[in-house]
This record gives C-alpha cells, sequence and structure tokens, in this order.
C-alpha cells in the first residue's frame, strides 16, 4: 500500500465547487472571535486535499482544544480514487460548531486512520467595540467572527 501525500488543509469562510471541478476557496482565516464562551459561528469550510493513493479509502477530521483535549467536532466519510496521481479534494462543511472557551484548537485529518496532517484554529475572546463619545455602548453591529490572523 502506497502512503498518501497531504497537499492542503485550509480553513475558509466558503469553498465553492465549479462545473469545470475546480475549486473556489473564498475567505481563508485563522481565528475566530467572540465576546464570549461557548461560542457558536456561522457555517464554514475545511478544504482537505491528498494525493498518492488508489481505491477505496476512509478520511475523517476531528477539531480538538489543544488544552483539555475535548473533541469538539468530528466528521467522516470515504472517497474512491482511481488514479495515483490524482489529487482527491475533500470539502467538509463545519456546521453548528460550538467552541466550549477561547484557545488553541487543532484541526486533525486523518486517512484510514492514520493522521497525515493538522491545523491549528485559534478562538479569542474579544471585547465589544466602544462607541468614542458614548463610553460603554457598543458601538454597531458585533465585530466579525474571523480574522486573518495577522
Amino acid at each position: 500500500m502506497t502512503e498518501p501525500v497531504f497537499v492542503a488543509l485550509l480553513i475558509a469562510d466558503r469553498v465553492i465547487s465549479e462545473d469545470n471541478g475546480k475549486k473556489g476557496i473564498i475567505g481563508t482565516f485563522t481565528q475566530f472571535n467572540a465576546l464570549q464562551f461557548p461560542a457558536r459561528f456561522p457555517p464554514w469550510f475545511v478544504y482537505a486535499a491528498v494525493t498518492n493513493l488508489v481505491d477505496d479509502h476512509s478520511f475523517s477530521l476531528n477539531m480538538v482544544n489543544d488544552e483539555t483535549q475535548q473533541v469538539v467536532f468530528s466528521a467522516a466519510g470515504q472517497f474512491k480514487v482511481d488514479q495515483p496521481r490524482k489529487v482527491v479534494e475533500l470539502v467538509v462543511p463545519m456546521l453548528n460548531v460550538v467552541f466550549p472557551a477561547p484557545g488553541t484548537y487543532n484541526l486533525l485529518f486523518n486517512v484510514d486512520g492514520a493522521q497525515i496532517g493538522s491545523r491549528l484554529l485559534e478562538a479569542a475572546k474579544v471585547e465589544a467595540p466602544q462607541h468614542p463619545g458614548m463610553p460603554g455602548q457598543p458601538f454597531g453591529p458585533q465585530p466579525g467572527p474571523r480574522t486573518d490572523g495577522n
């Protein structure tokens, strides 16, 4: 059996599958921001890619709190590969994921039960922005849930 080759693991607002087979990965990020925890965010997506495989395989994606080792999200599925050089692209919708506390979360990508890749994701507690001249009052809509981490 050949060893899988990890190609990519991206976190994004959206992943679009085009009619020509291309994927559009929109709004990549590495951090969520929340006013309070536990926190739940709008749907987001994980794009994973792997190559150097043939035949039927299983995959899983687990999101684990780095401090407590609590698994806060898990997804699994199957895929079939007919050509070993083909890059298999998997898109996992992340729906109703609850972050129990601020901190670092590790996305673990597994093929056939073996971890082949991972990615860190931060969940940060932020203060509500203040309106100039009106101390203590929130200003406008709440800040967006994600940043680019830079």
